[in-house]
């Protein structure tokens, strides 16, 4: 690893670590329960830390914490943590809430900078939400995919080549009908299908995870949540679920084992200390 990457994930892990103790503050003060997820339940459990080649942080929560967090966190925190609420903008980067240092920029290479105005062009944390697998799930996961293509068509590029077959048809179609319907009324839908599981379940899903990752779709058993485990990151514990193993099974199967050597890359690489005035 050379020494300008080294210092750089040195520095990101930092700055991502300040803001995950923020969360767990706000979090511990108001009892909203949150878990450690993704790379970093994974760094947790593969490495005691941050992956070493990561430079965001991933967390989960149940529906009504999640709400609750959004009310809360900013006016807890330093002005330099932000929450970019996907629902205020009219510019589409996914349906996931994040938590930002302002005081910092990074290059984001799955982001137009300018387009976006900037806002996903810090260090993150970003929020998957969990709801409740409904009766008609897979309805359920058909009707989000087809409102996550529709609301490409506010996003400023399409990667027609992450598609094939069918699926690459419809990368050319729905964003060019969404166009005709506005962000706002998209992301309404999109939390209303969300949250079509009104009656118990032994499952949530995360219903904010984009269409085509590889684990949409997953069903994760509330059993593994009943109890939590308290895993070591840095020199603080965060709360995982007591049966996080399970789940890092089902994610990435053989999840102690390290990737291929060129895949041990982090999805930015930039940062630096911002000078000029930020706002809300």
């Amino acid at each position: 690893m050379n020494s300008d990457l080294d210092n750089y994930l040195q520095s990101i892990h930092r700055v991502n670590y300040n803001m995950l103790c923020e969360v767990d503050r706000v979090c511990q003060k108001h009892k909203i329960n949150y878990y450690l997820h993704g790379g970093t339940m994974l760094g947790m459990a593969r490495h005691g830390d941050f992956i070493p080649w990561d430079d965001d942080v991933d967390i989960s929560m149940p529906r009504a914490d999640y709400e609750r967090f959004k009310k809360v966190f900013e006016a807890e925190t330093p002005e330099n943590y932000t929450l970019i609420k996907y629902e205020d903008y009219n510019e589409f980067f996914d349906f996931i809430t994040r938590v930002t240092d302002t005081d910092y920029m990074v290059s984001n290479l799955k982001a137009d900078d300018v387009y976006y105005n900037y806002r996903y062009s810090h260090p993150c944390i970003d929020i998957f939400v969990y709801d409740n697998v409904s009766r008609f799930y897979k309805l359920q996961l058909f009707s989000l995919q087809i409102i996550y293509a529709l609301a490409m068509g506010h996003r400023q590029n399409v990667s027609y080549e992450k598609y094939k077959g069918i699926k690459k048809i419809g990368a050319y179609i729905f964003p060019v009908l969404g166009k005709c319907i506005s962000i706002g009324r998209l992301s309404k839908w999109y939390n209303y299908i969300a949250q079509m599981g009104k009656k118990p379940s032994k499952y949530w899903f995360i219903s904010n995870e984009q269409a085509n990752h590889p684990s949409w779709g997953l069903r994760y058993q509330k059993k593994w949540y009943k109890k939590l485990y308290m895993g070591k990151l840095g020199e603080k514990l965060f709360p995982c679920p007591k049966m996080y193993t399970d789940e890092l099974k089902m994610i990435y199967n053989d999840y102690m084992s390290l990737p291929p050597e060129k895949d041990r890359v982090p999805e930015h690489f930039f940062l630096e200390k911002r000078t000029q005035n930020k706002t809300r």
